[in-house]
Formats: C-alpha cells, sequence, structure tokens
C-alpha cells in the first residue's frame, strides 16, 4: 500500500513533495532516477520508535532504528522510489502523523542527489 495524497501539500512547505523536488531540481539531481529519500522520526522511547517502524514497513516503506545520542530514539523511514509530487506528500503526511500519533518528533527528509 504505497501512500500516495490527492491533496497536494501547500508547495512551499519545506515539508511538500513540490518543494522536496523542487531542491532536488535546484541542485541538478536527475529527477527521472530513483532516489532513496529518507524521512526522520524521534521518539522518546525504543518501543515508540519500534511501533513506527512497523507501520512503516506495513506501508511498504522501509524503516531502521537505532538509539540517538541524546537519548531519544530514531525511526528513519525510507522511501526508494522516482521522486513523484504526490507520493512524497503521502508519505510526507504518513510521517508527521505517525511522529505525532506516537508521542514522537517528525525532523524532516534528506536524499542523495543523482547527477
Amino acid at each position: 500500500m504505497i501512500i500516495r495524497n490527492t491533496k497536494p501539500m501547500n508547495p512551499i512547505h519545506p515539508h511538500s513533495g513540490s518543494f522536496l523536488i523542487g531542491q532536488l531540481n535546484r541542485f541538478g539531481s536527475d529527477l527521472d532516477a530513483k532516489h532513496e529519500i529518507t524521512f526522520w522520526l524521534y521518539f522518546p522511547s525504543e518501543t515508540c520508535a519500534q511501533k513506527a517502524s512497523q507501520k512503516a514497513v506495513e506501508a511498504e516503506l522501509s524503516a531502521d532504528v537505532t538509539a540517538s545520542m541524546d537519548g531519544q530514539w530514531l525511526c528513519l523511514i525510507a522511501c526508494p522510489h522516482v521522486p513523484d509530487e504526490a507520493l512524497i506528500d503521502g508519505v510526507m503526511q504518513f510521517c508527521i502523523k505517525l511522529a505525532s500519533d506516537l508521542g514522537g518528533e517528525f525532523d524532516g527528509w534528506e536524499s542523495p542527489l543523482y547527477i
């Protein structure tokens, strides 16, 4: 169940698919190539981070849980796809809601450039 959003996010919001694709384009990334876009979620406990990881896997995303240096737990969710605005909006909103529902914090995204 890959998450797609039919209602686009505000395109100037830094967590929107439009903004993310614009940043990749701005720095010269090949938008026809598959990108490993990662989403950073922090939780106060390993249990919450593991629950987030399980929900991400159920949504056909990959996830990895590790302890962070400040005592929190990182759930790093990856979406390896060709950049697509509706897909990124959907995954972004999924991650933001997931963090909120489990008492965590959505800390943003990153992607390598493919030139």
